[in-house]
């Protein structure tokens, strides 16, 4: 596999570097706001688990962290559910 790509054993498009991506903190359900980041992705990163770098640009919750660099994992052991990662790029 390149290491600027992850075709996903979860997600049905593949995430590449350059790709702008939404990661949500909880399934989105009626009657609550959602929670989630939105970032380009910079790199995916193994080091301490598979996850995509992604430069923020937009957060559901505030603006702290917007323009700051994060992890996003790709895979989660709890409340994993399709569409937890979309690449909005691919849309």
């Amino acid at each position: 596999m390149a290491r600027n790509s992850y075709p996903g054993k979860k997600f049905t498009e593949q995430v590449e570097i350059g790709d702008v991506i939404r990661s949500y903190d909880f399934k989105p359900m009626v009657g609550r706001d959602d929670c989630f980041v939105e970032g380009k992705v910079t790199a995916i990163d193994s080091r301490y688990y598979d996850a995509f770098v992604i430069t923020v640009t937009k957060d559901s919750w505030d603006d702290a962290r917007v323009g700051k660099e994060i992890l996003v994992p790709i895979h989660v052991a709890y409340n994993d559910y399709p569409g937890r990662v979309m690449n909005l790029s691919r849309i």
